[in-house]
C-alpha cells in the first residue's frame, strides 16, 4: 500500500473507477450498494492520514498513548512503536505489541497498548488497514479494535500526564464522551470481527447493526471501514458493505470524537481468556485515514443543544470551558421548560464580577460556505457578551444585546478555510448579569 502515491489533497468521487479505485476501493465500492444513499453523488476529501512510516515513536501531535489497566490487562505505552511488519514483508506499520512479563503484579502481567487521536473527527469515512493477532484458541487473549469514542476524565489516555495537561490548558474538552462507533472489535480466539454502536448520554446503551459481524482470514491484511452519516453508520470490510446501524430516536446523538486503535489483553473466558502470546505477537496497522465531504444543512457542532450528559452533570460536554478564565461562571442548566428546545442550555452568571468563555473547534471539515446560528437570551449590561466565529485569519463577531425572550442570532456567510472553524461564546459581566445560549449550529450550504 505504501508504494502507491498518497492522494493527500485529492477529492474522491464515487464515480471514479481508475487509479483512485485501486487506492481506495472501499470508498469507490459504495457505488455498487443497493442501500439508498441520498448523498452518494457527493465527494469525499482526504482530511487526515497516518501511514506510520517513520520508525520509532508515534507522532505526539496526532496521537496519545492509551495508558490504563482494564479487564485483566495493561495498555502499556512502551508496547506501541512504529516499525516493520512481523511477516517479513518490510511493510511500515504501527505495531501494538502483545507481551507477557511475569515479574509484574498479578493482573498487570499481560501487556498490550493503543493510541488515541489528539484530534476529534465527526461525520465522515474512516478506514484502517490492519493485520490482526489470533484466529484460534491457542492464539487467544487479545481484544483488538478500531473505533471512535470521546475522552472523559477517566484517564484512559496518557494517565495523569499529557492528556490532563491538554485538558488543563484548554486544548481538548474536559468531557467529550457522547457515543462509540466500533469499526471492528476482534476477540482473538476466532476469525470473527464484530461491529457495534454505543451511546453514553444520558446513560450507557449499545445496539449492534444486523448482521453484527464478518469473518475474515487473519493471516492476511484486512481493510476495515465505517461511514458515519447523520442518519446511519455503514460498515465495510475489504471494500464490501457489511451492515448499517440506523440512527434515530435515542441513538441519534452527535459530537466529534477521538479515534482509537487498541489491542488490550482481556481476562474474559468467553473472549478466549488470557494466554501467553506467541513470539512477535502484535496488532499491526498499515495506515489509518479519515475522509469528509459536504453535507448540506447538517450541523457540525457537537452537543450544540447542550442536552448531553448524565444526571447532575453541569459541564458542557464537547465544549472547552476556558480554564484561564472564571470557569465557575459557566454551567449547563437542565430545564426543558426554560430551554429554547430540548433539555438544556448554556448559562453564564456569577455572584461577583466575572470573565468567562466557552469554545469548540470544528476541525477536518470541507472548506466552503457555512451558516452559523444560535439562540440567546441576555440580561444586558455586560462589558462583553458576544459570539466569535474564526476561520483562517478572519473573525466574525456577533454582539449580543439584551433580550428577555429567545432571539436567534445568525452569521449567514462564513467561508471556512484550512478545514476548520473555532466557535467561541464570551461573557464578561458584573455580579448577577447573565447570558443564556442554546441550539448552536454551523451548517454547509
Amino acid at each position: 500500500m505504501k508504494n502507491i502515491a498518497i492522494l493527500a489533497v485529492s477529492v474522491l468521487t464515487f464515480s471514479t473507477v481508475n487509479k483512485t479505485y485501486a487506492q481506495h476501493n472501499s470508498i469507490t465500492s459504495l457505488d455498487t450498494l443497493s442501500i439508498d444513499h441520498t448523498d452518494k453523488a457527493g465527494s469525499y476529501q482526504l482530511m487526515f492520514e497516518d501511514n506510520f512510516s517513520k520508525a520509532g515513536k508515534i507522532n505526539a501531535k496526532d496521537w496519545l498513548y492509551r495508558n490504563n489497566v482494564k479487564m485483566g490487562g495493561v495498555s502499556w505505552p512502551q508496547n506501541v512503536v512504529q516499525g516493520k511488519a512481523t511477516d517479513g514483508s518490510g511493510e511500515d506499520c504501527l505495531l501494538i505489541k502483545f507481551t507477557y512479563d511475569g515479574s509484574k503484579a498479578e493482573g498487570q502481567q499481560y501487556l498490550g497498548g493503543g493510541v488515541v487521536s489528539a484530534h476529534n473527527f465527526g461525520y465522515g469515512y474512516y478506514e484502517a488497514r490492519v493485520k490482526l493477532y489470533g484466529g484460534s484458541k491457542e492464539l487467544a487473549g487479545l481484544h483488538q479494535s478500531f473505533w471512535s469514542m470521546g475522552l472523559t476524565g477517566t484517564n484512559e489516555a496518557e494517565g495523569k500526564g499529557v492528556r490532563d495537561h491538554l485538558t488543563s490548558t484548554g486544548v481538548i474538552p474536559k468531557e467529550n464522551r457522547v457515543l462509540e462507533i466500533d469499526g471492528f472489535e476482534h476477540n482473538s480466539l476466532n476469525d470473527k470481527l464484530a461491529q457495534n454502536y454505543h451511546i453514553y448520554t444520558p446513560t450507557h446503551k449499545s445496539k449492534a447493526p444486523e448482521p453484527e459481524s464478518t469473518h475474515r482470514d487473519l493471516s492476511k491484511w484486512i481493510t476495515m471501514a465505517y461511514e458515519w452519516l447523520p442518519d446511519r453508520i455503514n460498515f465495510y470490510c475489504d471494500g464490501k458493505y457489511i451492515s448499517t446501524k440506523h440512527l434515530d430516536s435515542i441513538w441519534k446523538v452527535y459530537a466529534p470524537q477521538n479515534l482509537w486503535l487498541t489491542a488490550l489483553p482481556v481476562d474474559v473466558a468467553a473472549w478466549g481468556g488470557l494466554k501467553k502470546p506467541a513470539e512477535n505477537a502484535a496488532m499491526q496497522v498499515d495506515y489509518v485515514r479519515y475522509y469528509a465531504k459536504v453535507l448540506p444543512g447538517v450541523n457540525r457542532i457537537g452537543n450544540g443543544s447542550f442536552d448531553y450528559g448524565k444526571a447532575k452533570n453541569t459541564y458542557p460536554i464537547a465544549w472547552i470551558v476556558d480554564p484561564k478564565k472564571d470557569s465557575n461562571a459557566v454551567t449547563v442548566v437542565s430545564d426543558s421548560i426554560s430551554s429554547q428546545s430540548g433539555k438544556g442550555y448554556l448559562f453564564f452568571k456569577a455572584d461577583k464580577a466575572y470573565k468567562a468563555s466557552v469554545r469548540q473547534t470544528v476541525a477536518f471539515i470541507p472548506d466552503g460556505n457555512y451558516t452559523f446560528g444560535a439562540w440567546i437570551k441576555s440580561s444586558g449590561g455586560q462589558k462583553d457578551a458576544s459570539i466569535i466565529v474564526k476561520t483562517g485569519n478572519k473573525e466574525q463577531v456577533i454582539a449580543l444585546r439584551e433580550s428577555a425572550n429567545w432571539e436567534k442570532v445568525v452569521i449567514p456567510m462564513v467561508k471556512v478555510v484550512n478545514n476548520q472553524a473555532v466557535i467561541e461564546i464570551r461573557c464578561t459581566g458584573d455580579a448577577g448579569q447573565w447570558l443564556v445560549v442554546d441550539n448552536v449550529s454551523f451548517t454547509n450550504f
